[in-house]
């Protein structure tokens, strides 16, 4: 039965070829999941796109690119300063598994001119990946959805966002790589690059959940909360896949059980991003906070 956790009249308040490893190139004598755990001054150097990048979007990273929305409280920073880390911080908005090895040009031409895996050395010896959620469309599907949470009397967003996404996240891409084999192909090129890195893949917030209406949820049907819970759910099923096959380390977000639903300002992630100055429909400086705290937990 659903579950109202908050009265709706309660103010609660974002190509293409990536390196391919040879068979040959895929046998490492030391595996980066067990790499060590990196030490106080140590590089540590952080991949992704907003949901690695974003955090409250009026503490922006000085010298950052303005397009990639790119915060001083988002989890790499966290992370860097709870682990005394020297913190290269590569991630930005609207990213692609694509940007890993090619310039950023969206949403504005010449946002990130240096490709991701520019900032690997070898002697970095953190890394952490927050990539695959645009490939699956996730700016797309909340774009779509984003009507229904304002609009009531609308037909389901499940119902034109679901066979997009899915095909995002299980067709092939030009080259012929799935989802599943970018992030592979990425974990062991940035295992070539720095190769006593500890690597780590993070999955992605969940946001709407079957079982909770709030005021994020706006007018959403049962349905497509269902529907954007598993479409999430999908997605990082798919990079834990990639980062055990690749043998590198998965941290999974310490998701809430009623996601954006929960509490305002103790929430992971938010859709309006209101009370707590985050990204809309993005993880919180909390949900940030958190994500650090996990990623330094399991490494």
């Amino acid at each position: 039965m659903t579950r109202i956790t908050h009265a709706l009249s309660k103010k609660a308040t974002a190509a293409f070829a990536i390196t391919v490893i040879p068979a040959t190139c895929l046998a490492y004598t030391n595996s980066s999941a067990h790499a060590d755990a990196p030490n106080a001054g140590d590089k540590y150097v952080a991949l992704g796109d907003s949901y690695a990048a974003t955090g409250t979007v009026s503490k922006r990273t000085p010298n950052a690119s303005f397009a990639c929305v790119q915060d001083q409280d988002n989890y790499p920073h966290q992370l860097a300063n709870k682990l005394g880390l020297n913190l290269d911080d590569a991630s930005c908005s609207w990213a692609l598994t694509y940007q890993y090895d090619q310039p950023q040009n969206h949403a504005l031409p010449g946002t990130a001119p240096t490709p991701q895996k520019e900032h690997l050395t070898q002697d970095t010896k953190l890394i952490t990946i927050s990539l695959g959620g645009n490939d699956a469309g996730l700016a797309d599907v909340f774009a779509q959805c984003a009507p229904h949470i304002h609009t009531p009397g609308l037909p389901d967003c499940k119902d034109t966002a679901e066979p997009t996404a899915t095909a995002q996240i299980n067709n092939p891409d030009p080259q012929g790589r799935t989802l599943h084999q970018r992030l592979v192909d990425i974990a062991n090129d940035a295992r070539q690059r720095s190769p006593h890195a500890k690597i780590v893949f993070t999955g992605y917030y969940t946001a709407a959940m079957k079982d909770y209406r709030c005021i994020d949820d706006g007018f959403l049907s049962d349905n497509d909360r269902a529907f954007l819970e598993q479409y999430v759910a999908n997605i990082n099923k798919v990079i834990k896949s990639a980062a055990e096959e690749a043998n590198v380390t998965y941290v999974a977000p310490p998701n809430q059980p009623d996601g954006w639903c929960s509490p305002p300002n103790e929430r992971n992630s938010s859709y309006f991003g209101i009370p707590e100055g985050s990204l809309i429909a993005h993880p919180t400086p909390k949900g940030q906070q958190r994500m650090a705290d996990s990623i330094a937990n399991q490494i």
